[in-house]
């Protein structure tokens, strides 16, 4: 387990690079973003979505039609904007304060103007009493330290409505050789390793490490319950050597 603090990365991230923070492919690092690969990077978003609302009302609830989302780590807004669009009112959540005002941007730039993007915390304080339809979070949890990560998902549980939707998604089993999960291990405890890799690597010296954590599914499926979710949909997903899972839900009347 991962025991650095992923805010400074996620903060670093939202200052340079921040779309390949979101989506680590070669072709949204800022120094290769253009017009073409801004749109491919939110054709994956809405890509995402659609395929999450086939799933949903295929297997969870006929023509849903959330009226209060919540996409929690929303980035620079690739999954919120097509989620605007399939709901009232989204709140987009993020540690990143550049993240946040890069969603802005391109929320308005998409001529969308039904999202907030808000700042988060372990105990999502900014959301106050607000309760929502729809929560959703895709790649996020895993590049957090997993008490912070359970935390955060025993709180999205809470702030679920009765009858609400949940699709989260956990990497739950790290498949990496033994002799990188020693260098991760040194990489996120002992300061100079993970610099002096990234130079092995050919990457920038400073660029910020984006951990990887695994859950354990005893758990996350304890704290489901416990919140009162009966059922789920699992969709099983390979995140380079992460195995993970998403888990698409409805919170009982």
């Amino acid at each position: 387990m991962a025991t650095i603090n992923s805010n400074k990365a996620w903060n670093a991230y939202g200052k340079k690079d921040p779309y390949y923070g979101v989506l680590t492919h070669e072709e949204f690092k800022d120094e290769n973003l253009n017009d073409e690969n801004l749109q491919k990077f939110f054709d994956t978003g809405k890509k995402y979505v659609n395929h999450l609302f086939e799933i949903i009302e295929k297997h969870i609830v006929k023509d849903f039609k959330p009226s209060n989302i919540l996409d929690f780590g929303c980035g620079t807004g690739r999954l919120s904007i097509p989620l605007a669009q399939r709901g009232k009112h989204v709140v987009g959540m993020d540690i990143s304060p550049d993240m946040l005002e890069e969603g802005r941007k391109n929320a308005d730039k998409f001529g969308v103007n039904n999202i907030e993007f808000v700042i988060s915390d372990d105990s999502m304080s900014a959301l106050g009493e607000q309760k929502f339809d729809f929560i959703n979070s895709y790649i996020v949890l895993q590049h957090m330290n997993l008490d912070r990560g359970m935390q955060i998902i025993k709180r999205m549980l809470q702030i679920l409505e009765s009858g609400g939707v949940g699709a989260l998604q956990v990497a739950y089993l790290n498949k990496k050789p033994r002799e990188k999960r020693f260098a991760a291990f040194f990489r996120y405890r002992v300061p100079l390793v993970n610099n002096i890799l990234n130079v092995m690597a050919g990457a920038p010296f400073n660029r910020p490490l984006m951990q990887m954590n695994s859950y354990d599914m005893n758990e996350v499926m304890g704290l489901m319950q416990e919140n009162g979710v009966r059922s789920s949909q699992f969709l099983f997903e390979k995140h380079g050597e992460f195995w993970s899972v998403m888990m698409v839900f409805q919170k009982p009347v």
